[in-house]
């Protein structure tokens, strides 16, 4: 099994601060002295769920010194534990670094960009000028990018922010041909691929399951399977907000088949890992 969806952090919030400065992320998203994970913790959940690989994703970082550090956190961590880890790389388009930081990333053997956050980012999701280099170099490379999404109904939460569907719509019908995977179960973006255009622009986006315990009544993966097809899930945890356990003891009674799907198979299929 593969976890598409978790997170590490090369220190404390408050020491992150103290080094680079304000940090939107740190400040909407955790608590001053909140414990940093660390690639160690990350792998002993795993051991404990049976998880054979996890994803580790970066954050929607608005300070691009720190963005940087984060991204040579991931890679490094991939570089220890090669068979373990797959990185993911930070990305913020309006950084005039952005690219270059990019191809870095590529080249040392990131696998894709995210998480982004457009609400912390204040990146508008309609504005093509502002995301078509990014998407580009990412289609050239064939490397997906997944975006935290906002459910429009509900409770807050730390770093709920508003990329509603209708925005995250808009987005895709901007870039068709890349590979988006939205987190959070696209903040409900799946319900509306009953909606026959939705679907069809839809046909590169998968949705993942992170945080869905805190979000959704478990009948989430029987819906969702039946309106996209398990061929357009990917299970994520969210760790450590959320472990592993606690999804995969959710979807227990799925066919075998949806399961590997979701799990395991789709996740490779875009990665191309063998």
């Amino acid at each position: 099994m593969i976890d598409s969806h978790t997170h590490i952090l090369p220190n404390k919030p408050n020491k992150l601060i103290e080094e680079f400065g304000e940090e939107k992320v740190l400040l909407e998203m955790f608590s001053n002295e909140q414990k940093a994970t660390t690639p160690e913790e990350l792998l002993k959940s795993m051991s404990l769920s049976n998880i054979k690989k996890s994803i580790i994703l970066g954050y929607g970082w608005t300070n691009f010194n720190l963005l940087q550090a984060s991204n040579q956190f991931n890679l490094d961590a991939f570089k220890k534990n090669p068979s373990k880890l797959i990185p993911f790389f930070s990305i913020n388009p309006m950084f005039k670094e952005n690219l270059q930081e990019m191809e870095k990333c590529i080249n040392l053997g990131g696998k894709g960009a995210g998480e982004i956050h457009p609400s912390i980012q204040e990146l508008d999701m309609d504005n093509e000028n502002i995301w078509k280099d990014s998407l580009k170099l990412l289609e050239e490379n064939s490397l997906p990018i997944i975006i935290h999404a906002s459910e429009p109904a509900g409770h807050l939460y730390p770093g709920k922010g508003n990329t509603y569907p209708e925005n995250i719509y808009k987005f895709i019908k901007l870039f068709p041909g890349n590979t988006i995977i939205l987190a959070h179960w696209g903040g409900g973006l799946l319900f509306y691929e009953l909606m026959k255009e939705v679907k069809e622009i839809s046909k590169n986006v998968y949705y993942d399951t992170a945080a869905s315990s805190f979000l959704y009544n478990p009948k989430i993966f029987e819906i969702a399977i039946e309106i996209v097809g398990s061929e357009k899930i990917i299970f994520g945890s969210d760790f450590p907000i959320l472990s592993p356990n606690r999804i995969l003891e959710e979807m227990k009674n799925l066919k075998e088949q949806d399961l590997m799907n979701i799990t395991e198979k789709n996740i490779k299929s875009i990665l191309n890992l063998n």
